[in-house]
Protein backbone atom coordinates (compact mmCIF):
# COMPACT_ATOMS: atom_id res chain seq x y z
CA UNK A 1 0.00 0.00 0.00
CA UNK A 2 2.80 2.37 0.63
CA UNK A 3 4.79 2.05 -2.33
CA UNK A 4 1.61 2.33 -4.48
CA UNK A 5 0.69 5.13 -2.29
CA UNK A 6 4.10 6.71 -2.75
CA UNK A 7 3.53 6.11 -6.93
CA UNK A 8 0.28 8.30 -6.75
CA UNK A 9 1.57 11.11 -5.26
CA UNK A 10 5.31 11.00 -7.75
CA UNK A 11 2.16 10.48 -10.92
CA UNK A 12 0.14 13.81 -9.32
CA UNK A 13 3.16 16.07 -8.74
CA UNK A 14 4.72 15.05 -13.13
CA UNK A 15 0.99 15.66 -13.52
CA UNK A 16 0.67 18.49 -12.50
CA UNK A 17 4.42 19.69 -13.18
CA UNK A 18 3.75 18.96 -16.90
CA UNK A 19 0.45 21.23 -16.68
CA UNK A 20 2.56 24.41 -15.41
CA UNK A 21 5.19 23.62 -18.29
CA UNK A 22 2.62 23.68 -21.00
CA UNK A 23 0.85 26.69 -19.05
CA UNK A 24 3.75 28.51 -19.20
CA UNK A 25 4.92 27.54 -23.15
CA UNK A 26 1.37 29.22 -23.75
CA UNK A 27 1.75 31.80 -22.42
CA UNK A 28 5.15 32.58 -24.14
CA UNK A 29 3.53 32.15 -27.37
CA UNK A 30 0.81 34.17 -26.75
CA UNK A 31 2.98 36.75 -25.50
CA UNK A 32 5.31 36.77 -28.54
CA UNK A 33 2.62 36.34 -30.96
CA UNK A 34 0.61 39.66 -29.61
CA UNK A 35 -0.11 42.50 -31.87
CA UNK A 36 3.02 45.15 -32.36
CA UNK A 37 1.84 48.60 -31.24
CA UNK A 38 0.60 51.16 -33.73
CA UNK A 39 3.19 53.22 -35.66
CA UNK A 40 3.04 56.63 -36.68
CA UNK A 41 2.29 57.15 -40.35
CA UNK A 42 1.99 60.84 -40.58
CA UNK A 43 2.42 64.35 -38.68
CA UNK A 44 0.11 66.78 -40.14
CA UNK A 45 0.85 70.16 -38.74
CA UNK A 46 -0.92 73.56 -38.81
CA UNK A 47 0.73 76.21 -37.62
CA UNK A 48 -0.44 79.74 -36.89
CA UNK A 49 -1.07 83.03 -38.77
CA UNK A 50 -1.50 86.94 -38.04
CA UNK A 51 -5.02 86.14 -38.17
CA UNK A 52 -7.61 83.35 -37.91
CA UNK A 53 -5.47 80.27 -39.16
CA UNK A 54 -5.97 77.17 -37.39
CA UNK A 55 -3.10 75.85 -35.80
CA UNK A 56 -2.98 72.33 -34.67
CA UNK A 57 -1.28 68.98 -34.81
CA UNK A 58 -2.31 65.78 -35.94
CA UNK A 59 -0.35 62.64 -35.54
CA UNK A 60 -1.65 59.99 -37.49
CA UNK A 61 -1.03 56.07 -36.66
CA UNK A 62 -1.24 53.22 -38.31
CA UNK A 63 -4.42 51.60 -36.25
CA UNK A 64 -6.38 54.31 -37.39
CA UNK A 65 -5.80 56.59 -34.28
CA UNK A 66 -5.27 60.43 -34.46
CA UNK A 67 -3.58 62.22 -31.62
CA UNK A 68 -5.19 65.79 -32.11
CA UNK A 69 -3.47 68.49 -29.98
CA UNK A 70 -5.47 71.81 -30.80
CA UNK A 71 -3.48 75.23 -30.22
CA UNK A 72 -6.26 78.51 -31.88
CA UNK A 73 -8.76 78.87 -34.15
CA UNK A 74 -10.06 75.09 -34.02
CA UNK A 75 -13.35 73.27 -32.99
CA UNK A 76 -11.24 71.85 -29.86
CA UNK A 77 -8.27 72.97 -27.65
CA UNK A 78 -6.91 70.13 -26.51
CA UNK A 79 -5.63 66.98 -26.67
CA UNK A 80 -7.96 64.38 -28.02
CA UNK A 81 -7.93 60.85 -29.11
CA UNK A 82 -9.89 60.85 -32.76
CA UNK A 83 -10.93 57.55 -34.77
CA UNK A 84 -10.51 56.88 -38.53
CA UNK A 85 -12.80 54.04 -39.98
CA UNK A 86 -11.20 51.15 -41.82
CA UNK A 87 -12.21 52.82 -45.08
CA UNK A 88 -10.96 56.31 -43.76
CA UNK A 89 -7.61 55.06 -43.05
CA UNK A 90 -7.20 53.36 -46.12
CA UNK A 91 -8.32 56.63 -47.89
CA UNK A 92 -5.24 58.30 -45.73
CA UNK A 93 -2.54 55.92 -46.73
CA UNK A 94 -3.86 55.71 -50.51
CA UNK A 95 -3.30 59.29 -50.97
CA UNK A 96 -0.40 58.96 -49.23
CA UNK A 97 0.95 56.96 -51.02
CA UNK A 98 -0.41 58.20 -54.54
CA UNK A 99 1.48 61.67 -52.92
CA UNK A 100 4.90 59.75 -54.28
CA UNK A 101 6.41 61.79 -50.88
CA UNK A 102 9.66 61.07 -51.09
CA UNK A 103 9.78 63.39 -54.52
CA UNK A 104 9.13 66.03 -52.90
CA UNK A 105 10.91 69.41 -52.58
CA UNK A 106 11.75 69.95 -48.48
CA UNK A 107 9.93 72.80 -49.03
CA UNK A 108 6.92 75.48 -51.41
CA UNK A 109 7.34 78.86 -49.56
CA UNK A 110 5.77 82.28 -50.12
CA UNK A 111 7.44 85.33 -50.37
CA UNK A 112 5.00 86.65 -48.10
CA UNK A 113 5.13 86.72 -44.22
CA UNK A 114 2.03 86.36 -42.80
CA UNK A 115 1.12 83.04 -44.48
CA UNK A 116 0.67 79.83 -42.10
CA UNK A 117 2.67 76.86 -42.47
CA UNK A 118 1.69 73.20 -43.09
CA UNK A 119 4.19 70.61 -42.19
CA UNK A 120 4.21 67.02 -43.21
CA UNK A 121 6.45 64.50 -41.41
CA UNK A 122 6.45 60.95 -42.89
CA UNK A 123 6.94 57.67 -41.56
CA UNK A 124 7.81 54.55 -42.12
CA UNK A 125 8.29 51.85 -39.08
CA UNK A 126 8.39 54.67 -36.58
CA UNK A 127 10.97 56.58 -37.99
CA UNK A 128 10.80 60.25 -40.04
CA UNK A 129 12.09 59.65 -43.42
CA UNK A 130 10.58 63.02 -45.29
CA UNK A 131 9.84 66.79 -43.61
CA UNK A 132 7.74 69.05 -46.33
CA UNK A 133 7.14 72.93 -45.61
CA UNK A 134 4.51 74.09 -47.39
CA UNK A 135 2.80 78.05 -47.65
CA UNK A 136 2.07 78.03 -51.35
CA UNK A 137 2.25 76.38 -54.89
CA UNK A 138 3.89 73.53 -55.02
CA UNK A 139 2.51 70.27 -56.97
CA UNK A 140 -1.56 70.15 -57.05
CA UNK A 141 -1.42 66.39 -55.45
CA UNK A 142 -0.07 67.60 -52.24
CA UNK A 143 -2.07 70.72 -51.92
CA UNK A 144 -5.19 68.23 -52.34
CA UNK A 145 -3.91 65.74 -49.96
CA UNK A 146 -2.78 68.90 -47.15
CA UNK A 147 -7.06 69.80 -48.24
CA UNK A 148 -8.11 66.40 -47.85
CA UNK A 149 -6.43 65.56 -44.84
CA UNK A 150 -7.48 68.83 -43.23
CA UNK A 151 -11.18 68.93 -43.75
CA UNK A 152 -10.60 65.37 -42.68
CA UNK A 153 -9.24 66.15 -39.54
CA UNK A 154 -12.52 69.05 -38.64
CA UNK A 155 -15.22 66.64 -39.14
CA UNK A 156 -13.86 64.38 -37.33
CA UNK A 157 -13.35 66.45 -34.25
CA UNK A 158 -16.87 67.80 -35.14
CA UNK A 159 -18.20 64.65 -34.76
CA UNK A 160 -16.52 63.95 -31.80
Amino acid sequence: MRQSCGTYWLLLLLWLGGILLVGCASSTVQSTQAQEPPHKLLLFQKTPCYGTCPAYNATFYSDGSILFEGFRYVPVLDTVQLELTQEQLQKVQASLRELDYTSLESSYLSPYTDVPSTYLTFYEHDKEVKRVKHQQGGPEQLQQTISELHELVMRLLQEK
